[in-house]
This record gives structure tokens, C-alpha cells and sequence, in this order.
């Protein structure tokens, strides 16, 4: 019976890896992801946050089962339990959320909740989360199941990142070779500058 609940654990592992590996779009990748989470997982609900490396919030990114206007919600590094989960890097397991004060809700009817850190080159990325409307909803090989979940989503992460930096680059390179070969066929300074700064305007967007 275990050997029979691993092999099947494997093969969800396998069909969702090969669903998530199959986009460079990272939002796509990542709501593959969380319906898969949700749905092996027997959740209600679910969310991937990420952590925006400027302000240092928690962003949701996909959601699954959840209100359009979830994607709004920013969390600070140890708000809620997501926030908790990104601070400290270990798992939560929540049986009854009404009775935890960290508990921030995105919808009604939520009674347990199981998050998990997402790590990109040993470093906490972001958070997956799902949600049950059953109290004691998860177990600990669910939360083995959605750790490795996770893991899957690294290596997705980090091929988008590396994707959009070499696109951003080559956009600057022919920015600049724009700009030189415009700068080098004017002989006036006014008309230079206004080269110069219109393509800083749509590289700075």
C-alpha cells in the first residue's frame, strides 16, 4: 500500500515537472503548479507568492480557487503565516486557523491551511499555500508532497529569470546601436538629445 502511494506520488511529480518545464512564461509555470497542488492535495484553495526583491513584500503571483482581487494582497516578511513561512523557512501546518493569530484571510470558509517554502538556489523565493475548508485538513506526507511540489518550481524560476535577463539585455544592446547609429548620422545636438532621451524613456518604461 505504501509502495503503491509512492509510485503514484512519483508519477504526479512527473506529469506536473513536465507541465511546469514546458513554458518560459513564469505566471503560467506557476499556476500549473498551484492547480496541481490543490488538486493532489484534495485542497479548496490555493496561492504562490513570490518576494519582490525591491520592497521585500510577499506578492501573490497564481492563484487557484481564490478571489480575483487575492492578487492584491502584499505581505510583509512574517505577516501571516505565508510571511512566516518566507521568514523563517520551514514548513506550517495549520489545523484550525481561526485559532492562529497570523491567519490572514483571503476567502471565507477556510479552516486549515499548509504552507511551504519555495527555494531558488537555497534561498527562500516565495511561498507555496493551500487551503482546506476541513479542519486538521493536511497530513505530513501531504506536506512532503507539496515541499517537493515546490522544489519543482525552482529550477522554472530561475530558467524565466535568466530568460527575461538576457532578453533585457539584448533590448539594451539594440537600444544602444540605435541610438549610436542615429547619433552619428545628425549633426545637431538638440536632435541627439532627444534620441537619447526618448530611448531611455522606453527602456526605463
Amino acid at each position: 500500500m505504501e509502495l503503491q502511494a509512492r509510485l503514484e506520488r512519483l508519477e504526479a511529480l512527473h506529469r506536473t515537472a513536465q507541465r511546469v518545464y514546458a513554458t518560459l512564461d513564469l505566471r503560467e509555470s506557476l499556476q500549473v503548479l498551484i492547480a496541481e497542488g490543490v488538486r493532489l492535495l484534495a485542497a479548496q484553495s490555493g496561492s504562490i507568492c513570490l518576494i519582490n526583491p525591491t520592497i521585500g513584500f510577499l506578492e501573490i503571483e497564481a492563484t487557484c480557487g481564490l478571489p480575483v482581487n487575492a492578487r492584491e494582497l502584499r505581505l510583509r516578511m512574517g505577516e501571516g503565516i505565508a510571511g512566516q513561512v518566507a521568514r523563517s523557512g520551514r514548513s506550517l501546518r495549520i489545523d484550525e486557523v481561526s485559532r492562529d493569530r497570523r491567519y490572514v484571510a483571503l476567502r471565507d470558509g477556510v479552516a486549515s491551511e499548509l504552507a511551504v517554502p519555495l527555494r531558488v538556489d537555497d534561498e527562500v523565493r516565495g511561498v507555496v499555500n493551500v487551503d482546506s475548508d476541513r479542519p486538521g485538513a493536511f497530513s505530513a506526507g501531504q506536506q512532503a508532497l507539496l515541499e517537493d511540489l515546490a522544489t519543482l518550481a525552482a529550477p522554472a524560476i530561475r530558467n524565466t529569470w535568466l530568460y527575461e535577463s538576457a532578453r533585457q539585455r539584448a533590448k539594451l544592446l539594440e537600444s544602444l546601436l540605435k541610438v549610436g547609429q542615429l547619433i552619428n548620422s545628425t549633426l545637431s545636438v538638440d536632435d541627439a538629445l532627444t534620441v537619447i532621451t526618448r530611448e531611455a524613456r522606453v527602456l526605463m518604461r
